[in-house]
């Protein structure tokens, strides 16, 4: 099945790095689809990704469960872009976390421990206020609500019309140390009470620090670095393991 809608143009920024002729895409619509599989298409019918429904039902299973257990709420969306990258938005003044395109091909769609990585420390800038307490030059800017090639109504996804028209305002934000320790710390609890492996956090990290030199990652444009961030994460999962064998022994 084509699932395919340029529902958002956007020029906006993250950290340090400038997205271009951005689409957006509605997870929970995504996992709604008729066909087996999901394709994504940008301008001129260009296929940007495809997935394996499974893994995008799995994925917003995930969201659910991790932002559950972080205590907010947040619509999950993918968008257009190749370098890895994952980040916090309003859209339409709703809390958004966003997955871009670059960052799905990076994990792969088998690796749902490491998505829930991703997805806790974006639920965990949202739960914390980091978000909303920081620094931020934003932006409202409006969306084209354009539809390219065949209509979502027609490819059996609901709510077709709650795409076009949309409004984001986006946030350039550099978060602190002390809140990117946080979340990746609370990251590990989110992960460990959905049900996944903590271990998948560091994955995710050693993943992208051995992405080619020079290439642009926002995800790890804040401190810590990646090094670090891989040293802590180890140091908190060795942490919630001994409180565990302890929770058991008394």
């Amino acid at each position: 099945m084509r699932f395919l809608v340029l529902a958002l143009m956007l020029a906006f920024s993250f950290g340090c790095s400038k997205s271009q002729g951005n689409v957006a895409w509605r997870v929970k619509e995504m996992a709604m689809a008729r066909s087996s599989r999901v394709t994504l298409y940008g301008a001129g019918e260009k296929v940007l990704l495809t997935m394996n429904k499974q893994t995008v039902q799995k994925l917003l299973l995930a969201h659910l469960r991790i932002t559950r257990n972080a205590g907010t709420q947040a619509e999950l969306l993918i968008v257009e872009g190749d370098d890895p990258n994952a980040f916090a938005a309003l859209v339409n003044g709703r809390r958004s976390i966003a997955i871009n395109i670059g960052m799905i091909r990076l994990i792969g769609e088998d690796n749902m421990d490491e998505f829930a990585a991703l997805l806790g420390h974006e639920a965990a800038h949202w739960a914390m206020g980091h978000v909303d307490s920081a620094k931020v030059r934003s932006t409202t800017i409006q969306g084209i609500g354009t539809l390219v090639g065949a209509g979502l109504g027609a490819a059996g996804i609901p709510a077709a019309s709650l795409i076009t028209g949309l409004s984001a305002e986006l946030i350039e934000t550099s978060y602190s140390r002390a809140a990117e320790l946080e979340a990746d710390a609370l990251s590990i609890d989110y992960m460990v009470a959905s049900g996944f492996d903590p271990e998948g956090a560091v994955r995710l990290q050693e993943k992208m620090l051995k992405l080619p030199v020079g290439l642009k990652v926002p995800f790890l444009s804040s401190h810590p670095t990646g090094e670090e961030r891989v040293e802590n994460l180890r140091k908190l999962i060795a942490a919630k393991q001994l409180q565990g064998n302890t929770a058991l022994v008394e």
